[in-house]
């Protein structure tokens, strides 16, 4: 039983097991504690009731299917938080650039990671001109024309 729970305990700050007795039932709580977990979940506490030989027979097994599950979990919530990490370090990069360059006055002699920017840019510009003169040609309207409701 203590090989199958030493996983576990190596994975959390520590493992508090309780156990009591109701009737011929025994019920066994194996309740992980971890403090700054990534995932509330990796704290859910695992409850068993059985008879004491169906615990002797079962509970080593389901600890290491837990067990198993819980590292999956935790390793998954670490992925993500490296992955949002990288992605908002890669975000404050382009936001410190877009703010240099924009503090900066122009010069002719850009690189071309900023051409390539300029580019997208400016396709962005000129649509956005574009739909500004499309906006000015037509008629300005405001609410719904009573008349074409009839």
């Amino acid at each position: 039983m203590f090989t199958e729970l030493a996983p576990l305990v190596r994975a959390t700050d520590k493992v508090v097991l309780t156990l009591s007795m109701i009737g011929d039932a025994m019920t066994v709580v194996v309740m992980p504690v971890i403090k700054n977990a990534a995932d509330a979940a990796l704290t859910t506490p695992l409850s068993l009731t059985a008879t004491p030989a169906e615990l002797d027979a079962e509970f080593a097994a389901t600890v290491t299917a837990v067990t198993a599950s819980h590292r999956s979990l935790a390793e998954q919530a670490e992925a993500t938080k490296s992955i949002l990490d990288a992605a908002k370090s890669t975000q404050a990069s382009k936001a410190t650039k877009a703010l240099t360059k924009a503090a900066s006055p122009s010069s002719t002699a850009q690189s071309n990671e900023s051409d390539e920017d300029d580019d997208e840019g400016d396709a962005a510009t000129t649509e956005a001109k574009a739909e500004a003169k499309a906006g000015t040609d037509a008629p300005a309207t405001t609410g719904t024309d009573l008349a074409s409701l009839l």
